[in-house]
């Protein structure tokens, strides 16, 4: 693994390793998990759609975290920082190893690296995608009549000769 990733990770993952202990059980991690595979797909998040997953975990008697919404954060920071890096870049065995520093346990260190490995090529297609959607590119049309062209040409030129003379006096003060 990039020493780049592990210091990323790191960096990323400190203000939400405080909230790794709550994650008790892997079914917790398991609905975390889908949650954010969830907002990649769909490129959003609404409040419901963890309200939905805190009631699923309450319906099956799981402990639900009391930093839900902090540790859905921070998984999905997780893995949107491992589709960040090319295929390979990143192995199994050091990836383990981060998690196990940043305090993850045993089995939800297993899930995590199993997600990742198995879903990686969709998931990264997906986030490529809402990556591209949210900022799409910007198209202007201009349409000026030919004297206010010819106007703001010379304005510019003008502009530009008066900055070449300053940088020449500038350059003669200094020689």
């Amino acid at each position: 693994m990039s020493s780049n990733f592990k210091y990323s990770l790191t960096k990323v993952y400190k203000n939400y390793q405080k909230y790794v202990p709550e994650l008790k059980s892997t079914a917790v991690l398991r609905t975390i998990i889908q949650v954010c595979v969830h907002y990649i797909e769909t490129k959003s998040c609404s409040k419901d759609v963890l309200d939905r997953a805190v009631h699923k975990l309450q319906a099956s008697n799981q402990d639900v975290p009391e930093h839900f919404c902090e540790l859905f954060a921070g998984i999905l920071q997780l893995i949107q920082l491992y589709l960040r890096y090319p295929k390979g870049i990143v192995k199994d065995d050091e990836l383990r190893e981060s998690l196990k520093e940043l305090k993850f346990r045993d089995d939800c260190i297993e899930d995590i690296v199993k997600v990742l490995r198995q879903h990686r090529d969709p998931l990264s297609l997906n986030y490529r995608e809402m990556r591209n959607l949210r900022s799409p590119p910007r198209r202007m049309v201009w349409r000026i009549n030919i004297s206010f062209m010819d106007r703001l040409r010379c304005n510019v030129a003008s502009l530009l000769h008066e900055l070449q003379t300053l940088e020449r006096r500038q350059s003669v003060r200094k020689s």
